[in-house]
């Protein structure tokens, strides 16, 4: 499913400095993460119901707005909206939605990021992945690694 990018740059977190998408980065000089800067108004050129109804019901369906080319996946993504009826009247709300991430393949809505991560990793020729150490991205970090083949 290659595609062409929307991506036009990384940008600092906290201190706004850029970086070119297309060299391996990690964080900034300041220390802090980079963020995807996208060009939304070319992404929206594509980007439409009419073209997500056609396509196959994963997260990269959203593909202008995802790491460009063919994506490393266990079939993130599209998990259920379950309605919350009692709990959206307590806070007086007349529709309240939450999402089960537990769908996921790695049980955890972190499964989102990863999938991105690790797909713009092999683009750009990484051989080696920093594991988090803390939370729920941790604890799935081994197993989303392990079936993409990569080392820590």
């Amino acid at each position: 499913m290659a595609t062409a990018t929307n991506v036009m740059e990384l940008e600092c977190s906290e201190c706004g400095k850029k970086f070119d998408a297309e060299i391996e980065q990690h964080l900034c000089s300041c220390g802090k993460p980079l963020l995807v800067r996208y060009d939304l108004k070319n992404a929206a050129a594509t980007l439409t119901r009419e073209n997500l109804a056609k396509r196959v019901r994963t997260l990269w369906r959203y593909r202008e707005v995802l790491p460009p080319g063919d994506p490393v996946t266990l079939g993130e993504g599209m998990t259920p909206l379950i309605p919350t009826t009692r709990l959206g009247a307590s806070m007086g709300l007349q529709r309240l939605y939450v999402k089960d991430e537990g769908l996921n393949p790695t049980g955890s809505f972190k499964a989102r990021g990863m999938t991105a991560a690790v797909t713009r990793a092999k683009q750009l020729g990484a051989k080696t992945l920093l594991r988090p150490r803390q939370g729920m991205r941790a604890g799935r970090w081994p197993l989303t690694r392990q079936l993409r083949g990569y080392r820590l």
